[in-house]
C-alpha cells in the first residue's frame, strides 16, 4: 500500500479541517519549532524567476536541481564512528516497508528496530516537532524537504555510510533535483500514476484510444465504474497531462480552473467515484477503470477473488511525460543512534533487500539490478502487468509533483473544493 493511499492524506487533511492556506500548518509549525516561521521564511520568486521556499531555499524542479544548505550548527556526522547498540527506532507510513526486511536488519547487526507509523505528512510533522518524539529514521516526501532542511528537522548525512548508493542506485536518483549529491536523503521507491482497468469488463482499452486519457471521457456506458485517485494534484494534474500540458505544478489561474472544469465533466459523463482504492476496487469488480499508482496495481492480484486471473487487470502510463514520484529515507537531527540509522539506509539500497522488500509492498526501489524481464520470469509481476514496472528511463522523461508556493497551493485546493462540492 502506497503512503499517498492513507484514509487521510496530507492534502486531504488541510481541505477537511478547514485550513486555510494562510493558515499555521503543520509544515510551518515545523518551521517555527525549529527556530524560524511562516513570517520570516515567506515564499517568494527570485530573479529569473526562480521560486523561494522557507528559509529563503528555492523549490527544487526537474529544469532547476536545488543543492539544499548545510547550516554550521547542524553538520553531517564523523566517518568512522562505531555502531551504537540500539534500539534503531523508525518513523514510516503505516504497511510501507516488508517486516521481514526489518527482521533481517535485526539478525544481521544484532539489534533491536521499533516501527512506529503514520497516516498523513501532517500527523508526522506535527509529532516530530512536539518535542515527544524519540525516532532515528523518518520516510520524507520531495514536496517536503526544503521545509525539513529550512526546519533543520533532519541532519545532512555522511555519505562514507552509504556505499550502496553510489553502488546500485540509479544515477538519476545517486544525484536527485530535489536533493543535489543527496546532502539530506537517499531514495526508497518509484512509480508512475496511469490507468488501470479491468480487460473483461470494458469494450476499449485505453492504449487504444489516441489519447488514452479520453477514455475518462468517453465512459458514460460505465457509469458508476469509473474512479479517480482522491488527491487533487493527481487528479487535476491529470486533465492538464491529457490536452498536453506538462507542467503539473502550474500556478496558472486559467490552467487550474480549466482542470477543475474537465474534472467536472466526469461527474456527468460517469458518475465518478473519488478514492483511493484503486488496488482493491478493480480486482473485486467494483471498478471497471480507474487512475491509479503503479506499485497498487503491481499488488493488485492479490486481491483478487479465488479463481480470477491476472489477466483480467490492465496498466497503462504515458512513454513520455509519465507522471513518476519517489520517496526517500531521511535522518533525524535528533537521531539517538546516527550510525546505526545510516548502516539501515546502506541495507535498504542493498540489491537483495530492496528486492525483497519490493516484494512485500509492490513499490519498486530504484536500483540499476533490477531488469523488468527477470521481474516478470520471476514471478514478481504478471506479465500483463509488466507496464507496472518503472525504469530509470521511465523517471528521467517524467514529469513530477513539487512544492507549490502558498499562492500556488491555494489556486489548487479552491480548484478541488469546488470540483468536489460538485
Amino acid at each position: 500500500m502506497h503512503p499517498r493511499e492513507r484514509p487521510t492524506t496530507r492534502r486531504q487533511f488541510l481541505i477537511r479541517a478547514g485550513v486555510t492556506v494562510g493558515a499555521l500548518s503543520g509544515a510551518d509549525a515545523l518551521l517555527s519549532a525549529c527556530g524560524g516561521s511562516a513570517k520570516s521564511a515567506p515564499t517568494t520568486t527570485a530573479g529569473g524567476g526562480v521560486l523561494m521556499g522557507p528559509g529563503g531555499i528555492p523549490l527544487a524542479r526537474r529544469d532547476h536541481p536545488v543543492t539544499l544548505p548545510i547550516y554550521g550548527d547542524n553538520g553531517p556526522i564523523d566517518s568512522g564512528l562505531n555502531l551504537e547498540a540500539g534500539p534503531l527506532k523508525l518513523y514510516n507510513w503505516d504497511a510501507y516497508i516488508n517486516p521481514a526486511t526489518v527482521k533481517a536488519f535485526e539478525r544481521e547487526f544484532n539489534v533491536k528496530v521499533s516501527v512506529t507509523t503514520f497516516e498523513n505528512e501532517e500527523e508526522a510533522i506535527a509529532h516530530l516537532t512536539s518535542g515527544k518524539a524519540n525516532f532515528d529514521v523518518w520516510w520524507a516526501t520531495v514536496d517536503y524537504m526544503s521545509r525539513a532542511v529550512a526546519g533543520k528537522l533532519i541532519q545532512p548525512l555522511n555519505h562514507s555510510y552509504l556505499p550502496n548508493l553510489k553502488k546500485n542506485v540509479w544515477p538519476a536518483l545517486q544525484n536527485p533535483y530535489y536533493d543535489q549529491h543527496s546532502r539530506y536523503s537517499v531514495p526508497y521507491a518509484v512509480y508512475t500514476t496511469g490507468i488501470a482497468w479491468r480487460t473483461d469488463k470494458i469494450a476499449k482499452a485505453p492504449p487504444e484510444y489516441a489519447n488514452p486519457y479520453d477514455i475518462f471521457w468517453d465512459s458514460h456506458q460505465y457509469a458508476g465504474k469509473v474512479a479517480i485517485l482522491d488527491d487533487q494534484r493527481e487528479a487535476l494534474g491529470m486533465t492538464l497531462l491529457r490536452r498536453h500540458l506538462y507542467d503539473i505544478n502550474t500556478e496558472d489561474p486559467t490552467l487550474i480552473n480549466r482542470a477543475e472544469k474537465d474534472l467536472s465533466q466526469l461527474t456527468k459523463t460517469a458518475n465518478v467515484k473519488v478514492n483511493v482504492n484503486d488496488y482493491t476496487d478493480l480486482p473485486s469488480g467494483k471498478t471497471y477503470i480507474s487512475q491509479a499508482w503503479s506499485g497498487d496495481i503491481a499488488g493488485a492480484p492479490y486481491y483478487l477473488p479465488k479463481g480470477v486471473k491476472p489477466t483480467v487487470l490492465g496498466y497503462w502510463s504515458p512513454a513520455k511525460h509519465a507522471e513518476t514520484q519517489n520517496d526517500m529515507i531521511t535522518i533525524l537531527r535528533g537521531a539517538k543512534q546516527p550510525v546505526l540509522a545510516h548502516t539501515f539506509l546502506n541495507f535498504m539500497l542493498d540489491n537483495k533487500n530492496g528486492i525483497d522488500n519490493f516484494s512485500w509492498n509492490g513499490y519498486i526501489p530504484p536500483l540499476s539490478v533490477i531488469e523488468p524481464d527477470k521481474l516478470v520470469a520471476q514471478g514478481y509481476i504478471p506479465k500483463n502487468l509488466a507496464s507496472t514496472i518503472v525504469r530509470e528511463s521511465d523517471f528521467n522523461r517524467g514529469v513530477t509533483i513539487d512544492a507549490l508556493t502558498t499562492k500556488g497551493q491555494a489556486l489548487w485546493q479552491d480548484a478541488w473544493s469546488n470540483f468536489k462540492a460538485g
